[in-house]
């Protein structure tokens, strides 16, 4: 009786644990494909062999067996994975988290967290890390932070792709230094036998190591498995040569005494604590005053923008109406068949007027309203920019030309497309509609960890009571009491940047002598 209820309870659990598997969609004949870096030791490689190999791999293989699913790999190099994992090619694998993907993708919890170090020659050591680094030169792979950090101390930058050859020249003396992670650090000096470099822990954010998904439903399933797994010690027993807990972080000696410093100045401020405690206050009074003018601001700029609106939809209707009564109450006989065509132009054309203006009332309203406006994709830059110049040449006026200024290289980036030609097209229309001679110049590069652009024309200038108000020209009380009415195009973009965290502005064009310019900077992860 003992036997068959125990033959029962594992025929039960083995359908419960296929039943998983079922549910998540991978099977033997279509088993789930693990992407890997060809190139990446000791976490993933293809070894001499052709068989993938490292600690990915291995924690990988239990995993896996431990959900029951069934897997195959997928070995690229590592900007093929990441595309493939970003666009959907393959269905799993691991990469450090980065905010900007996190809109687009699956990440798991974090297996372990990765420490940076920074590696430099024997006797040529940086005792207080990366402070201190004006005029030094520092190898990297690609990573924000280091850039940010490096960038503001004043030091040289080399981006690098193969850390293995970077390791190599840094033992020569071609670099200061060569920042990576610990495991990876210690993995090449020693495997390589690199007797001459030694490395230092440095205090940047570590950055934590996910599987990463298209699939929530299996990133949910491996989160759950990973629980246990850290409960039952697998994953130290897999990673525990590479994986870095903050027990083992070195804290530099310049670092205690900075914390000595601190406390020594923490208690000279409890000192003095009573007597800002009163300035605070009087601060806090002035804020408040100041939120309450905003407010009335915030109260007088609706009224501006109802006015506004109203006389710029009644101004093209007026006209629709008065036209269309003329030539209805106008006998065919007594109205030339000339007269009747310019009625009927002058109708069409404030209709367009009045649907394109609506049309950008839409726009904005949808932008101000929508709190997940963005829409992150792997995006051409180049392809991009080239298709706004080619149909805006066929809108401008016959002697007017419009370059276009690229990097070298080309610029690939994880942006939204739709909302970057929104601002790009209104820029470029803006300059199209005011360049009647001369030129108009579209230039775009990478700058501080994101996509800038500038729009430079030869045209009419920025109108001088506009210049402080040009991007919000809906609080302005005039802006439809003149002729040619600008409309929402730099308010569009103007709500779209900001909503992004990026910045835009305008100024007069000194570099052709006349005209204007105007730039724009969106923040973006730049992929190549």
């Amino acid at each position: 009786m003992k036997s068959r209820l125990y033959v029962l309870i594992l025929l039960l659990a083995t359908l419960a644990l296929g039943a998983r598997a079922d549910n998540l969609g991978y099977t033997k004949e279509h088993p789930l494909k693990f992407a890997i870096d060809l190139d990446y030791p000791p976490m993933e490689f293809v070894d001499d062999n052709g068989k993938p190999s490292g600690f990915d791999v291995e924690f990988t293989e239990i995993l896996m067996e431990r959900l029951n699913i069934p897997f195959t790999y997928a070995p690229n190099t590592w900007e093929n994975v990441a595309d493939d994992i970003l666009k959907s090619r393959v269905d799993l694998g691991m990469m450090v988290y980065s905010p900007y993907r996190k809109h687009i993708t699956n990440y798991s919890e974090a297996v372990f967290r990765l420490y940076y170090q920074l590696v430099s020659r024997k006797g040529h050591e940086n005792k207080e890390g990366l402070r201190n680094v004006e005029g030094k030169t520092y190898a990297f792979m690609k990573s924000q932070p280091v850039i940010d950090t490096l960038t503001a101390g004043g030091a040289t930058c080399v981006l690098i792709k193969d850390l293995k050859k970077a390791l190599y020249e840094l033992s020569k003396g071609q670099y200061d230094g060569v920042i990576c992670y610990r495991y990876q650090a210690r993995y090449l000096i020693e495997t390589y036998h690199l007797g001459n470099l030694v490395p230092q822990d440095l205090t940047l954010m570590p950055r934590e190591y996910c599987y990463v998904s298209h699939d929530k439903r299996l990133i949910e399933a491996i989160n759950q498995e990973l629980e246990k797994m850290e409960k039952e010690g697998v994953i130290d027993d897999v990673y525990g040569e590479v994986r870095s807990k903050f027990g083992d972080f070195v804290i530099p000696a310049w670092i205690w005494a900075l914390i000595a410093f601190i406390i020594i100045a923490s208690l000279g401020a409890i000192i003095i604590q009573q007597n800002r405690s009163r300035k605070r206050v009087e601060k806090e009074m002035r804020r408040a005053q100041e939120n309450e003018q905003r407010a009335l601001k915030s109260e007088e700029l609706k009224d501006i923008f109802l006015n506004n609106v109203s006389h710029a939809l009644r101004t093209p209707l007026n006209a629709i109406i008065g036209f269309s009564d003329l030539m209805m109450e106008t006998p065919p006989e007594e109205m030339k068949e000339d007269e009747r065509q310019q009625l009927l132009g002058l109708i069409n054309s404030n209709g367009l007027q009045l649907l394109h203006l609506i049309n950008e009332l839409l726009s904005l309203s949808n932008i101000e309203g929508n709190e997940k406006l963005f829409n992150h994709q792997v995006t051409d830059i180049d392809h991009e920019m080239d298709s706004y110049a080619s149909e805006i040449r066929l809108q401008l006026t016959e002697g007017v030309t419009l370059e276009v200024e690229e990097p070298a290289g080309g610029i690939r980036a994880l942006t939204d497309p739709n909302m970057l030609r929104m601002v790009i097209m209104h820029l470029l229309e803006n300059a199209q509609q005011h360049t009647k001679k001369g030129k108009i110049t579209l230039t775009y590069y990478v700058k501080e960890g994101g996509i800038y652009t500038e729009v430079r024309d030869t045209g009419d200038g920025l109108p001088e009571d506009l210049k402080e108000n040009i991007f919000a020209l809906l609080s302005d009380k005039h802006t439809y009491t003149q002729e040619n009415t600008p409309g929402l195009g730099l308010s569009i973009c103007k709500a779209i940047i900001d909503k992004s965290g990026g910045k835009i502005g305008a100024r007069d064009n000194d570099i052709d002598g006349r005209g204007s310019i105007f730039w724009v900077w969106m923040p973006s992860e730049i992929l190549n």
